[in-house]
This record gives C-alpha cells, sequence and structure tokens, in this order.
C-alpha cells in the first residue's frame, strides 16, 4: 500500500498567516504537522522544519539525533508541501502501521506508542 498525501500545516501560531514568510528564508525554524493515510482518513505526522543555519545553531553544540526534522536551504512553502506529497506518495508497506513507522522518521506518528 502507499499513503495518501492530505496536506500540511503549520502549528506555530505566529506563523499561520497566508502568506507568512520568515524575515530571513535561510534561518528559520517552525513546526508542522502533515496528514498521511488512505481513503478512510489521515494520521498526524509532527515535525520541525528548519534552514541548515538554524540547526546547527540550535543543535551542533552538542550529540542530536534528526528524527523529525526536516532541512529545508531556504524557505518555500510550495517546495515544503511538493516534498510531503512525494514522501507520502512513494512510501510503501504491507499494512498501514509499517508504512506509518516508516514515514515516522520524518515526523513523529501521532499513534507511533501503539506499535
Amino acid at each position: 500500500m502507499k499513503a495518501r498525501y492530505y496536506g500540511h500545516r503549520i502549528l506555530d501560531h505566529d506563523k499561520q498567516a497566508e502568506g507568512w514568510r520568515p524575515q530571513n528564508p535561510r534561518d528559520f525554524e517552525f513546526s508542522v504537522d502533515f496528514y498521511a493515510g488512505s481513503e478512510s482518513g489521515a494520521d498526524a505526522f509532527t515535525a520541525v522544519v528548519c534552514s541548515p543555519a538554524r540547526f546547527l545553531k540550535k543543535y551542533a553544540a552538542t550529540i542530536s539525533s534528526a528524527q523529525g526534522v526536516l532541512i529545508m536551504p531556504s524557505y518555500d512553502r510550495s517546495e515544503l508541501d511538493a516534498y510531503l506529497r512525494n514522501l507520502c506518495e512513494n512510501t510503501e508497506a504491507k499494512t498501514w502501521d509499517a508504512l506509518a513507522l516508516k514515514l515516522n522518521s520524518a515526523g513523529r506518528w501521532e499513534f507511533a506508542y501503539r506499535t
């Protein structure tokens, strides 16, 4: 099976306005939920989206894991949407739980605790 992509939304309230762009498109960070599922509905996957510069500022001082972090060289909402759509629609597994666990590396699956 393959996932169906249902879109994404920015979680940070100050960044939800239509047409929002970071002041510096090469130094930013925000949280998103992206939604993937089947014809019967979708589950949420939560990720941090940031620039390489922000990633280094925030995480380079120590050992860290990048699970649930999407790194973009510069902010482009349509590129983010295309990336997430491609990720969801090209991830395959035999069951929904197995597929969702694969997507869990890009964004924390809301039901990962069940598996």
